[in-house]
């Protein structure tokens, strides 16, 4: 029922198209974002402009329901998988990134 729904829409066109056109909205964001901190190193400023920030942040929302709806459908064959595990890594990392940012551990140097 719910995990076959998942599976169906895990596995369309439209979804894949969609998860790929938002990697590259990403890569774009990430680079415009490494691109400003380089011609600014070391000043506040150099944060990305307030809607570049809402984007990735977007983008990674939905990094975080793609894989979501891959754990349900997958399941235990989730691991079997390379590029799921490096999905996983992605989004945790992000997460952990996200953390940092929430909690001000003032970890700014690690260019995380």
């Amino acid at each position: 029922p719910f995990r076959r729904v998942c599976c169906k829409v895990l596995q369309s066109s439209v979804t894949e198209s969609f998860v790929a056109i938002v990697i590259l909205l990403n890569f774009l964001l990430i680079c415009m974002e490494t691109d400003g901190q380089a011609e600014r190193p070391g000043r506040s400023s150099s944060a990305p402009p307030v809607w570049a920030s809402i984007l990735i942040d977007v983008c990674y929302l939905c990094f975080v329901v793609e894989l979501g709806l891959r754990i349900i459908v997958e399941q235990r064959m989730l691991l079997k998988s390379r590029w799921n595990i490096m999905d996983i890594i992605i989004v945790a990392l992000g997460f952990f990134e996200y953390l940092l940012k929430w909690f001000g551990s003032g970890l700014t140097g690690l260019g995380i």
